[in-house]
């Protein structure tokens, strides 16, 4: 019975998803681990969004929507729907995707021991011209390489509702970085992740996804390493500004969670050289990524010579990872 259980709050932030909203919410309706309430907050849709949820609302006593006068933006919607949520523990899905029936069965064992479990997911198309790339290799949720790039998507966290608390002053990074990557970040600063590599979530892409970037193929043929240093090159210096403001406030994020660690303190040197634009920062930035290159890159380089080729190159090939900011931010 569900009283006997772990209570897990589902919860999802709509804006305009008419079109994908009925496959998301069934296939939470219909999991194998009973679900203790779901929280939908819509961010003031102008289509057939909040028609879809009232009628489930009124056919599920353990739905509550809610709905924002103005529009707030993915960031503080998400952020203020966990504020709303009751249970112990919280499930974090978006608006179109779809779950395995067994997503939070499989993820629930696991909630005494980590602060945040997640999972892989595989992305789908939906629509043309959306192009997508699965890759199947274990990552790294280091805290180094974390900042850079967030590795664990949003839709497949769950979490104890506790660890709410451990985030430092929401309001302060909901313009810098987006809420998954702000959970991610806390909880391996705490070193307490753990990642199920069974897919959970049918990730739907299509082009008006706010995290929609078309995938950059990486294969390691001549051709495309020299594609890979001279688009980077020209990207870092193009995002070289932009990239020095976003490690500023990543500094002031991670000297605001309370915890110390070696973890931490590597984070906090890397966006502190990054923050800067002298020649002696870049040189000590180049000397840390060489030190930290076994947890800096996705896959580890067992060539030695190359590793410590990119280890080198990585102030620079980093800039792969922000190229989203040369585009206006999507809300949703």
């Amino acid at each position: 019975m569900l009283a006997d259980k772990k209570k897990v709050s589902v919860v999802m932030c709509t804006f305009n998803g008419e079109k994908y909203l009925k496959e998301q919410i069934e296939s939470i309706i219909n999991q194998t681990y009973p679900v203790y309430e779901i929280i939908i907050q819509d961010d003031n849709s102008t289509d057939h969004t909040m028609e879809i949820l009232r009628d489930y609302e009124r056919k599920f006593a353990n739905i509550h929507v809610f709905r924002n006068e103005t529009q707030e933006g993915i960031n503080k919607n998400f952020f203020s729907a966990i504020d709303r949520a009751t249970g112990d523990y919280i499930a974090l899905s978006d608006q179109d995707d779809v779950w395995h029936p067994e997503k939070i069965e499989m993820q629930i064992p696991y909630s005494d021991d980590y602060l945040l479990i997640a999972s892989s997911s595989k992305p789908f198309a939906s629509g043309n011209n959306v192009k997508i790339y699965f890759d199947e290799r274990k990552i790294k949720i280091h805290l180094e390489r974390e900042i850079y790039v967030n590795m664990i998507a949003g839709h497949t966290m769950l979490f104890k509702k506790s660890f709410v608390e451990k985030i430092p002053d929401l309001e302060l990074w909901c313009d810098y970085f987006l809420y998954d990557h702000v959970i991610a970040i806390v909880a391996a600063a705490y070193n307490s992740i753990t990642f199920l590599p069974q897919v959970l979530v049918h990730q739907r892409r299509h082009i008006n996804s706010a995290s929609y970037t078309e995938p950059i193929n990486y294969e390691k043929t001549l051709p495309n390493v020299f594609l890979f240093i001279g688009r980077t090159f020209i990207q870092y210096f193009r995002l070289r500004p932009k990239m020095r403001t976003h490690f500023k406030h990543l500094y002031r994020l991670l000297e605001a969670i309370d915890i110390s660690s070696e973890e931490k303190k590597n984070a906090m040197a890397l966006a502190g050289y990054h923050s800067r634009s002298t020649f002696a920062s870049y040189c000590g930035l180049t000397v840390l990524c060489v030190k930290l290159r076994k947890i800096l890159f996705y896959a580890e380089e067992k060539n030695t010579v190359l590793s410590i080729l990119r280890a080198l190159y990585f102030p620079i090939s980093c800039s792969d990872y922000f190229r989203y900011m040369s585009k206006p931010r999507k809300n949703y």
